[in-house]
């Protein structure tokens, strides 16, 4: 993993970049490498049930909470940075009758505001790479939630460090970009944070289109005439988003030959 990225070289902070990307929520299932299928495949090594304690931490609009309250009928608890997110993951679950047993608040990842030993599993997709601090750290929290012999499973997304310097200072820039992994790092850090790795999937980068895919044409229409008329207004009124979204463009274009993805599952001794 890389030392963290010049704060000050990025267009727009994390957090209101989440809150902008936040109004995708509604149309994308899942807005991480490897979307539903790598979900899916992460949820499934987990051994979910219904007795399971689930804490989903970055949870953005509420996707794989509600999927995993559906299909295994465990608790979820889901937390996010974004408020915007937060309020679609609500919307979300009293939309779909999942009041009872899927629970969401906004929280901080470095001090989460749960007791020791409270949860079964930890899922994290696409989140220790936004953090602007210490991951480490981060994961020692998810570590101290997460009961003796329960498990953390995260799909984060990696680099290629021999990737073209021009590209790689990108990275420093894109507003959700702070250093990088590789599938060594990554593994690295689960196992200094005392996790015994379980699983390890390394897979190659998924390109945009087939994200778009996912979407049905019920979520498309939807983006269409409800999140992309508000998108487009704020990327006019806003010159730091639209130099964002340059960044974001630039990095995407060229993703497949650098970028990847790893399915890590660590279990805490016990």
């Amino acid at each position: 993993m890389t030392e963290e990225g010049n704060i000050n070289r990025k267009p727009i902070g994390t957090r209101e970049w989440y809150d902008f990307v936040g109004q995708l929520a509604d149309a994308l299932p899942g807005m991480h490498m490897g979307g539903q299928d790598a979900t899916q495949t992460l949820l499934d090594l987990c051994s979910l049930d219904a007795t399971s304690r689930v804490l989903d931490v970055g949870c953005g609009g509420g996707n794989t909470a509600c999927l995993i309250a559906k299909q295994y009928g465990s608790h979820v608890q889901g937390i996010d940075i974004s408020e915007v997110m937060i309020t679609k993951a609500r919307e979300r679950v009293r939309q779909e009758g999942l009041a009872d047993t899927v629970k969401f608040q906004v929280a901080d990842t470095f001090a989460l505001p749960f007791e020791d030993d409270s949860f079964d599993v930890i899922i994290v997709e696409s989140v220790f790479t936004p953090l602007p601090g210490d991951k480490g750290q981060a994961l020692g929290e998810m570590v101290r939630v997460v009961r003796p012999g329960g498990m953390i499973a995260a799909n984060e997304s990696t680099v290629d460090p021999a990737a073209p310097k021009e590209w790689l200072a990108l990275l420093d820039e894109h507003p959700a970009m702070y250093g990088y992994f590789t599938p060594e790092t990554l593994r690295a850090m689960f196992e200094e944070s005392g996790l015994d790795i379980v699983e390890m999937i390394v897979a190659q980068y998924v390109s945009t289109p087939q994200a778009f895919k996912e979407m049905g044409l019920r979520n498309m229409l939807s983006f269409m005439f409800r999140a992309y008329p508000k998108i487009l207004l704020q990327m006019l009124r806003d010159a730091r988003i639209r130099q964002a979204g340059k960044i974001d463009d630039q990095l995407t274009k060229r993703g497949k030959e650098y970028m990847g993805y790893v399915l890590i599952v660590g279990q805490k001794p016990g």
